[in-house]
């Protein structure tokens, strides 16, 4: 099965999705605001390039970077 935009647009909704859950669920917080937080990271915008393939790794995974990028320790998965 080859790869598609839809696709990879579900995937990147799907764990964009999580993540926002996730956020607001660990942070206490809306997800209106856990959402906010989430389009400002660089996370996000990894996640949003097609080219990088984040999309196909597990929202686990991309939960990782999110908590990573927060604490000022991006350097592990930048090197990646």
């Amino acid at each position: 099965m080859s790869v598609t935009s839809v696709n990879i647009n579900k995937s990147i909704q799907s764990i964009s999705v999580y993540l926002v859950h996730r956020m607001s669920k660990e942070q206490r917080c809306s997800k209106e605001e856990a959402l906010k937080k989430l389009l400002k990271t660089m996370t996000y915008e990894l996640l949003q390039d097609k080219n990088l393939g984040l999309y196909a790794e597990s929202p686990e995974y991309i939960w990782n970077m999110v908590q990573e990028e927060e604490a000022g320790d991006i350097e592990s998965w930048i090197k990646e």
